[in-house]
């Protein structure tokens, strides 16, 4: 059955079915992540971020994968406890420690970065097909931008052409 996407409740209509699919391709995501690694999604993505940046402080982690500091470490310590990553003494800043990544974080990164790479092409395509992920990402990123500017802007405003809001 085709829903009506012209009546009134079709924009709740839009972000429900918007939700719903990033739910469902979370949970695939993240059991593919537990099956290839062992890591739960955020300590994966956390991984990823200490082996790109080499050498960084928590924070450094945070802009890198949009996680917030007090999630970031948490996993850190799971992730030393585990021994994929190493934190040493900052000698530039006595309150943050120098995030590594051992050579345990680097191989299981570089095992499971090419099948995870796959399933995330093949959820970039269509039923039966791989799409191009970076292309999704970068037209991803451009809406959430344009959301970021609705949003610093307030409420998005009626179109010219649509139905004025009703007044009390």
């Amino acid at each position: 059955m085709e829903q009506d996407l012209e009546g009134p409740g079709s924009g709740e209509m839009l972000v429900a079915a918007i939700y719903a699919l990033s739910q469902k391709i979370m949970r695939l995501y993240a059991s593919a992540v537990a099956r290839e690694t062992g890591l739960n999604w955020q300590d994966w993505r956390i991984l990823r971020a200490v082996v790109a940046l080499q050498s960084c402080r928590a924070q450094d982690i945070c802009a890198e994968s949009g996680i917030k500091k007090s999630h970031v470490s948490n996993a850190l310590a799971r992730l030393e406890e585990r021994g994929h990553i190493c934190r040493i003494e900052n000698a530039g800043d006595g309150r943050s420690k120098i995030v590594v990544s051992t050579e345990q974080g680097q191989a299981l990164v570089a095992r499971a970065r090419p099948r995870l790479q796959a399933l995330e092409a093949r959820l970039a395509g269509g039923p039966g097909e791989a799409g191009d992920p970076k292309a999704i990402l970068s037209g991803l990123r451009s809406y959430e931008e344009e959301l970021d500017r609705l949003l610093r802007r307030g409420a998005p405003q009626q179109d010219a052409g649509g139905p004025a809001p009703e007044r009390g």
